[in-house]
């Protein structure tokens, strides 16, 4: 007979949701893109997701950016951070352009919201309404990623407050994003580019490529109104109005 006292004991510890099964499933695809923001929405009630990328240590381009609630603010936000460098006063980006490889950091709000400039506090904080923030950034060989959440309602996820809790989801995080873009080095070079649609992205590649739209209109054999209108709809999308601004976005 079974002595049931010493039979061994599992225990189960954190067990993964079926959505980071399918963020994990999806690494490396277009298909990430959903997965992820909607398993940090609803996991942890982010309002907004942006991630930027720094290779040089100097300039930084947009990877991901959505406002889950105010989608054209998210794609103006994410814009003027890049082509207006707003970047260089965020008090976040010695130490984006600085992580050395293999290197995570997080930084909560607080403790870094009174080295704001006021101009800077009322563009990304004030005016799009948000009270929190949790700021990733992770160090790779080929560049560093910068991974911001944000809620517009009081205060965080609480869970965020423990520090084992929040090193090493936010190293979770950290990971998924890079190793996602180290799969597929083009989505990388793309950036916000990933979320058009195909002929979309053909359009926009060959206008950062300096191409007019007559030559773009024989290289896909269709007509020059198909792709000013393809263009139109990636612009909209994206948040931008004109040729220099999607270079800044992506660049």
């Amino acid at each position: 007979m079974l002595d049931i006292d010493k039979t061994p004991r599992i225990t189960l510890g954190w067990v993964p949701s079926g959505l980071v099964l399918n963020v994990l499933e999806k690494l490396g695809t277009t298909g990430f893109y959903a997965h992820f923001l909607d398993w940090l929405q609803q996991e942890f009630g982010t309002e907004q997701c942006m991630v930027f990328y720094c290779s040089d240590g100097q300039q930084v381009s947009t990877l991901i950016y959505k406002d889950y609630a105010r989608e054209a603010s998210g794609k103006r936000l994410a814009e003027a951070y890049v082509s207006e460098r707003h970047y260089l006063h965020d008090p976040n980006f010695n130490t984006l352009k600085t992580l050395a490889p293999g290197n995570v950091e997080v930084v909560r709000f607080n403790s870094v919201s009174g080295n704001m400039g006021l101009h800077y506090r009322k563009e990304f904080f004030e005016t799009p309404g948000f009270t929190d923030k949790i700021s990733i950034l992770r160090g790779t060989e080929q560049g560093n990623y910068y991974i911001n959440l944000y809620r517009r309602d009081p205060g965080f996820d609480p869970r965020f407050d423990d520090v084992t809790f929040s090193r090493s989801v936010c190293a979770l995080i950290s990971i998924l994003v890079s190793k996602h873009f180290e799969l597929n080095q083009r989505l990388r070079l793309e950036g916000p580019l990933a979320f058009l649609s195909e002929r979309e992205q053909q359009v926009c590649r060959a206008v950062l490529r300096g191409k007019k739209n007559e030559v773009i209109a024989a290289e896909l054999d269709v007509a020059v109104s198909s792709i000013i209108t393809y263009r139109k709809r990636a612009y909209e999308k994206l948040g931008i109005s004109s040729r220099a601004q999607l270079f800044a976005l992506c660049n």
